[in-house]
């Protein structure tokens, strides 16, 4: 530490925090003095109490230091002053906590960093843009996700983000990283606003609602200096939890269907089972393409919703053991739907023994009832002991008792009571709550599945995800749509289009292994649309091929219905994924400590302006670069190759020196794939 002219500095080997002491404000500083990041010199860190201005910090009038940093009190002008700590937690991670006091008063918290318009910023959601929900506390929808609109690319500054995790695409990190070179990360779960220079062009700045606990009567963040992205987010995941990885045979391909037909019952291996299940198996088998994961998608559990009572549903999967031994005996790897909804109110369900027990989340008592839209009483506890011991149990039991590999963790920020006015079982409102519901919620189920299976070999995907979740499960992208309106509008290209996005949003965000509905969750309309999505998927963290209505090329919802064509497509993807899970699943071990297997063009170089926004292409692993085409009836495509030697996927004779543009076929069975010169790929 070091104190001149009015500055206060904390050094690292890698870093510099300098602190003004006449007023305060914080800047950031790289290995090499250059500037990151510093906070507005009109006033930064703000505080707010009921009605009143927001109240800014002023002068530094005392400064404790310690080993790894100072404890400043500083003027706010207020009778008791304000206590600022800030500490270097690793040689690239600052942690800056403020303590105003009186804090039972505070409403609000936040800061104002400055942000040269040169500056991008990625990261905070997986959706492309805040737009308003369908029917605030009905169909907390968001207009977007259902009639997709060509909007968003990688850089979200000009925006204003809202930190309120909303169905159904649901990944949220209150964590940007910039093209400066470093990340920042507030802490906490309560609600909060980024305005990512949208109200003034020259400022990017956070505020945050405060809530009951200590944790949230303050404004506490970190800022992680890189100047790489990959460095950002090792720091970011030690922080926060390193990822789960999963095990290889989840980077193969899966398959699953929104609804499985009810009674219809096929022959499969001498046994009769379900219609839909016994056809895609033998359609496999007579096509040659190779086994991978098989989802049992809700609802194939007994009672209410196809989900309240953890037990096989009879009429819907009749001669369930035998259809299971039927895709063991193939290779597959078994997994099924679940949530924390306890659904039913008959004796024997979840729904009202969880009501029984006063497991059931605050809120109106009602008999339970799953629904979509009007629902009661069925949204588990999550922050109750108890609650937590009981349905983790059940879940474990289940597994054992079905062999399950793995789980499809569903909703999680649906119906949940977020109201000041709601108060869990841990003494948090529901404006607590609420963005911690994904992470205690996919918690569970992993010590279940860990439970059920102590040698690892699980995966748990999930939809919703916050800080931290990313420890427990790998995700999907929600209901991304094929077709607008819920599926019953026109068919539309633009759900691939947000795919590409978000899954690059995901990986800015420390979620690094990511999948989406291949066709889109509501069923596709344009065949177009399911052949390019297979291919992106191919090339996706995780490739998995289902949604509601019909997503196989020998049953097509469209014409015509058995598509040679697509099953060819199908088939040589599916192939293709086979052959490239040994580079997955090396690329995947990076993942551990945050390093995503679909790497934005940023990660590649920063640097290069060409890249800064370049969101239809991505690195897949260290050594593939991937160009996905999205657009119904484009046939030929530029590819933006950056420095250094390149060769294609497909025809090892083509070789191109970067940077350079170049101008490609792309027929409908075709994805531009490019190596990086030198490297081994299957």
């Amino acid at each position: 530490m070091t104190r001149t002219a009015g500055v206060l500095r904390l050094a690292t080997p890698r870093a510099t925090a300098e602190v003004r002491l006449a007023r305060y404000r914080l800047r950031v500083r790289d290995a090499a003095r250059r500037l990151l990041t510093e906070e507005a010199d009109d006033g930064s860190v703000f505080f707010e109490r009921a009605g009143g201005a927001p109240i800014r910090l002023g002068r530094v009038l005392r400064v404790a230091t310690s080993r790894r940093g100072a404890t400043l009190t500083v003027d706010a002008g207020e009778s008791v002053p304000v206590t600022v700590r800030l500490a270097w937690t690793t040689s690239r991670t600052l942690e800056v906590v403020v303590e105003p006091p009186s804090p039972d008063t505070l409403v609000a918290v936040g800061t104002r960093f400055r942000s040269p318009a040169s500056e991008a910023i990625y990261g905070l959601t997986e959706r492309l843009r805040d737009s308003p929900p369908i029917a605030e506390g009905v169909l907390d929808f968001p207009r977007d996700d259902v009639m997709p609109v060509e909007v968003g690319s990688l850089d979200r500054r000009g925006e204003t983000v809202e930190m309120y995790v909303r169905p159904t695409f649901s990944l949220y990190a209150p964590f940007y990283q910039s093209s400066r070179g470093y990340g920042v990360a507030v802490e906490g779960t309560t609600v909060g606003l980024f305005d990512l220079a949208k109200s003034d062009p020259a400022i990017v700045s956070f505020r945050f609602e405060t809530g009951t606990t200590p944790e949230h009567r303050r404004l506490a963040f970190r800022v992680f200096v890189g100047p790489t992205h990959r460095a950002i987010l090792d720091q970011y995941t030690k922080a926060t939890g390193r990822p789960l990885v999963p095990p290889g045979w989840a980077f193969l391909h899966w398959r699953w269907r929104g609804e499985l037909p009810n009674g219809a019952v096929g022959s499969l291996d001498g046994a009769f089972v379900n219609a839909g299940a016994a056809e895609d198996v033998r359609m496999y088998d007579a096509l040659g393409i190779a086994p991978g994961v098989y989802l049992f998608d809700r609802p194939v559990l007994q009672g209410e919703f196809g989900f309240a009572r953890l037990d096989w549903d009879p009429l819907r999967l009749p001669n369930q053991t035998a259809l299971v031994s039927s895709l063991r005996r193939r290779g597959y790897r078994i997994m099924t739907w679940s949530s924390t909804w306890m659904c039913g109110a008959t004796p024997g369900d979840d729904g009202i023994e969880a009501q029984m027990q006063g497991f059931i989340a605050p809120g109106p008592v009602a008999t339970p009832k799953c629904a979509d839209v009007n629902g009661t009483s069925f949204i588990l506890d999550v922050t109750n002991p108890n609650a937590r011991a009981w349905w983790q149990e059940k879940l474990r039991a289940f597994l054992v008792a079905t062999g399950i590999d793995g789980i499809k963790l569903d909703r999680g920020e649906e119906h949940i009571p977020s109201a000041t006015t709601d108060v869990w079982a841990d003494g948090r409102t529901g404006r607590e709550v609420h963005n911690d519901y994904p992470t205690l919620q996919a918690k569970i189920h992993y010590d279940a599945l860990a439970a059920a299976r102590p040698d690892g070999d699980f995966v748990l995907f999930s939809r919703p995800g916050y800080t931290g979740t990313q420890q427990w499960s790998i995700f999907w992208g929600g209901d991304i749509p094929g077709s607008e309106s819920f599926g019953g509008g026109a068919g539309t290209d633009l759900g691939l289009r947000s795919a590409i996005i978000s899954q690059q949003r995901a990986a800015f965000m420390g979620f690094p292994i990511w999948g989406s509905d291949t066709g889109g969750y509501y069923e596709f309309k344009d065949r177009e649309v399911f052949a390019r999505w297979i291919e992106f998927s191919a090339f996706s963290g995780i490739m998995e091929i289902g949604g509601t209505g019909n997503h196989a090329p020998w049953d097509m919802p469209t014409e015509p219905a058995y598509d040679q064509e697509l099953i060819d497509v199908y088939k040589r993807y599916v192939d293709v994924r086979g052959r490239l899970q040994p580079y997955i699943v090396a690329a995947a071990r990076r993942a551990a400590r945050g390093m995503p297997l679909v790497r934005p063009m940023p990660f590649y170089d920063r640097r290069d302006p060409a890249l800064r926004d370049r969101w239809d292409e991505y690195l897949f692993g260290p050594d593939l670069l991937v160009a996905p085409v999205w657009k119904i009836g484009e046939r030929r495509r530029d590819v933006y190759l950056p420095h250094g030697r390149w060769r294609s996927y497909w025809n090892p004779a083509e070789r191109v020196r970067g940077p350079r543009t170049i101008t490609v076929d792309v027929p409908l069975d075709f994805i531009p794939v490019y190596v990086r010169d030198g490297a081994r790929v299957p």
